[in-house]
Parts: C-alpha cells; structure tokens; sequence
C-alpha cells in the first residue's frame, strides 16, 4: 500500500482538547471531531483517486507538518487524531501501524500537512 493524503489546516492537538464528563469519562473537543471527520472525507477522497481500499496489513505512517507560528508545538500531539481519523477508512485498526516518523517546521501563516501510509517494507 502507497497513499498520501495532504491538507491545509491545523491539526489539532487531542491531548490538550480532551474533556471530562462530570462522571469521569472523557470526550473529545468539537474541534478534534470536525477534523477528524474532515480528514475522514479527504482520506476517502485520496484512497479513491489512488486506486487503493482498506488495508488489514500493518502499515507504517509518516506525518510532516508545518506549522504556521512559532508557538510551541509538540509534533507527537498531532498523531492521535490523525491515526483515529484514518482507522476505517484506511487501515481496519490503529494497531496495525507498527511505525511512526514525523517531521515538523515553521512557516508564517502556511498550516498545512502531509500524511503517508505504506506497507513496511516500502
């Protein structure tokens, strides 16, 4: 499996936008979930141009960010709800990832991403 899956936006951090319940679950921020969905779409849309389906394989996720101020940022932040919003549609389940690379810079009002899926020997 090869796909790639660009954007321009702010991935939004799912540690530092979780909530609690009075009861103590936790839920995820409107912000998370609009962007997890969003991506959802976009992955579809990807998946569908380059030919591919869900995979049930291990695969290996490559994420480059750039992020649009120089506030910081902790890259690994952003794994989560990237791998959440691509379970289902790209792989079966986040378990299958059996590794994680990322990369991130700094850009002057230019937010945007770049996510990579491939199998691991690719």
């Amino acid at each position: 499996m090869r796909l790639t899956i660009r954007g321009e936006a702010r991935i939004p951090s799912k540690k530092n936008t979780m909530r609690t319940t009075r009861s103590g679950g936790m839920y995820k921020d409107k912000s998370v979930k609009r962007f997890e969905s969003w991506l959802g779409l976009t992955a579809q849309r990807a998946m569908r141009i380059q030919g591919q389906r869900i995979t049930s394989q291990p695969v290996r996720l490559t994420l480059d960010v750039t992020f649009g101020d120089r506030r910081r940022r902790d890259l690994q932040n952003c794994f989560g709800a990237v791998c959440d919003a691509l379970e289902g549609i790209v792989y079966s389940d986040d378990s299958q990832i059996v590794q994680l690379a990322g990369s991130k810079r700094y850009e002057k009002g230019v937010w945007r991403f770049e996510v990579g899926i491939h199998s691991p020997g690719e």
